[in-house]
């Protein structure tokens, strides 16, 4: 059976002709779905370009994977510009596969959706993040922010509610405000071998590190990941903690992985706040090595985001050993204690945690060791089993209806 995949992520055709994803979305994410299925299809945005040098990015289509390229987009004024071809397009992507899974929240997920529903055809949905948190105040730069907060949260609703089997990437925290109205589970979107979880003599090594680091008057490292396509991981507070952090005289760098519209406007912030030089932005990384790389020179994970779902970059950082803050959004509480969380939106409170976490070594090992102990719920045997039950799932309720 042929599977349909939508998803947001937004794909570049290069100078070459073969269409690449940025990031993790790409042939090996999606090859997890040839586990059940025959043939998958992905339907997404794939943008032209004259990109030539191509080591850096991942392919997007392989054996049984093809892309269903829909026009690119970004931002809803150009959405709205290019509705009519995208719903037309999506009205005759109906007809191409036998089972359907929308990863949502999304807008190319709600338009096959629309369809779906419009022809009684049943799908499956895959719940990645909170459309009512990442367009809170502050994370979407639009005056329709607000509308598209009310409408999105709707519609997530109602695809959960319809959909035939569902499956989240929180284990609760998105079940009680997008509750299933069939058969459902929880998995992570991460692909996590057990050779890339760490033993525990790391923490003595990253500890003795640290040490060295504060006796020696050298920069403690912060690292954050995430898109920069939009601001609901909270780049911009992050920074504006940092520049809080180094006029109290703390010593402090960041590294940040990731790139979008956002970047240079980050940039400039640093700039702005005289931290320039304590902020690396290394743009995208490939998967795997290049990140764990990152990852084991850091001192300390921080991702404040606004919303979130339970990101695979945190299950990451875990499986490095790296303590962690997040924000009180999304499906942060699953994994930290309170006392680990600040509130969205304020970088006072999240510098104070900071310095607070970064000045308590027993502290930052306990977190370390117990992180490091909860990524082993993460491995990729675990997960695997969990989405082929899904799979199969929604592959025979797709059967019964046909």
């Amino acid at each position: 059976m042929r599977v349909m995949v939508a998803v947001e992520a937004r794909l570049i055709r290069a100078a070459d002709g073969n269409i690449y994803g940025k990031g993790p979305i790409n042939y090996d994410f999606f090859r997890r779905y040839l586990n059940v299925f025959e043939e998958v299809i992905v339907l997404a945005r794939v943008k032209q370009t004259r990109v030539k040098n191509v080591e850096k990015l991942n392919p997007a289509e392989g054996h049984n994977v093809k892309v269903h390229g829909l026009p690119s987009y970004v931002g809803p004024w150009q959405f709205l510009r290019q509705y009519k071809k995208l719903n037309n397009l999506a009205k005759r992507a109906v007809r191409e596969a036998d089972v359907f899974i929308l990863r949502v929240p999304g807008t190319i997920g709600t338009l096959l959706w629309r369809h779906l529903m419009k022809n009684k055809i049943p799908y499956g949905v895959e719940i990645v993040a909170d459309p009512w948190d990442s367009l809170a105040p502050g994370s979407v730069k639009t005056i329709l922010r607000s509308v598209l907060r009310q409408k999105m949260k709707r519609d997530l609703k109602k695809q959960c509610k319809n959909a035939s089997v569902s499956a989240y990437v929180t284990e609760y925290s998105l079940q009680k405000r997008y509750p299933p109205g069939g058969w459902s589970t929880h998995y992570s979107s991460i692909d996590l071998s057990a050779e890339m979880i760490l033993d525990e003599s790391v923490i003595d090594d990253r500890m003795e590190r640290l040490k060295t680091k504060i006796k020696s008057d050298k920069p403690i490292c912060c690292c954050c990941i995430g898109t920069m396509n939009q601001l609901y991981k909270a780049p911009d507070i992050l920074i504006e903690a940092l520049g809080i952090c180094i006029k109290r005289g703390m010593k402090i760098e960041l590294v940040m992985i990731g790139d979008g519209q956002f970047r240079y406007q980050l940039q400039e912030q640093s700039q702005n706040l005289g931290i320039a030089d304590n902020v690396k932005f290394l743009g995208w990384l490939s998967p795997g090595k290049d990140v764990f790389e990152q990852l084991d020179e850091s001192d300390l994970y921080v991702l404040p985001s606004r919303q979130e779902g339970l990101p695979r970059t945190i299950i990451e950082a875990m499986a490095r050993g790296l303590p962690w803050i997040g924000s009180t959004g999304g499906g942060f509480g699953e994994l930290l204690a309170p006392d680990e969380l600040v509130p969205p939106g304020n970088s006072k409170l999240l510098a104070r945690k900071i310095e607070e976490i970064i000045g308590d070594r027993p502290r930052l090992e306990k977190m370390a060791r117990r992180n490091l102990k909860n990524a082993l719920k993460y491995t990729s045997d675990k997960l695997t089993e969990r989405r082929n039950i899904f799979f199969n799932r929604l592959k025979e309720a797709s059967q019964k209806e046909r």
